[in-house]
């Protein structure tokens, strides 16, 4: 399972290189997903075990001027959080089973719901309220963003 995990924040630490400074937030999130999922083929999951418990491995990945919490989480068991506020921007992507998303919708104050089936992925922004549904045996991971407002204007007076 560390050779996973390992080779997951290894892609993350070389996508996160070559995506431009300049792009934070969501957006970021949103093309780290496409990148990882191109490389899928790179994460070992046939070596995955299935466990007797359930597992939540965290780590923070610090690359460039990105601060990232990786959270790496098995559920033996079926597991709801129920009315779950987002406090940072998240990306979530299932490896195995199907795993459920409800978003409230704020105008309406009902719930849209969101399947990710394996090797799929979703970024919800800070300040989502979501129900979130894990069945047995699902394999994800989790990464949120430390948010930096980043200013891409060039503040040096230059006279030329």
């Amino acid at each position: 399972m560390d050779i996973i995990i390992k080779e997951i924040v290894t892609i993350i630490k070389e996508e996160t290189e070559n995506i431009n400074k300049k792009i934070y937030g969501t957006t970021y999130l949103e093309i780290l997903k496409e990148k990882i999922l191109n490389r899928q083929d790179q994460i070992p999951l046939k070596n995955f075990q299935t466990q007797n418990s359930n597992i939540n491995l965290e780590e923070n990945i610090n690359v460039l001027d990105k601060n990232l919490f990786f959270k790496f989480s098995f559920y033996q068991n079926p597991k709801s959080v129920l009315k779950f506020k987002l406090d940072k921007n998240v990306l979530f992507i299932v490896f195995k089973e199907l795993v459920k998303i409800d978003i409230l919708n704020q105008k309406t104050q009902k719930y849209i719901n969101i399947s990710l089936k394996p090797f799929m992925g979703v970024t919800l922004s800070r300040g989502t309220l979501c129900n979130l549904n894990f069945p047995k045996n699902s394999l994800m991971i989790q990464l949120e963003t430390d948010e930096i407002d980043f200013d891409i204007e060039n503040k040096k007076n230059v006279t030329i």
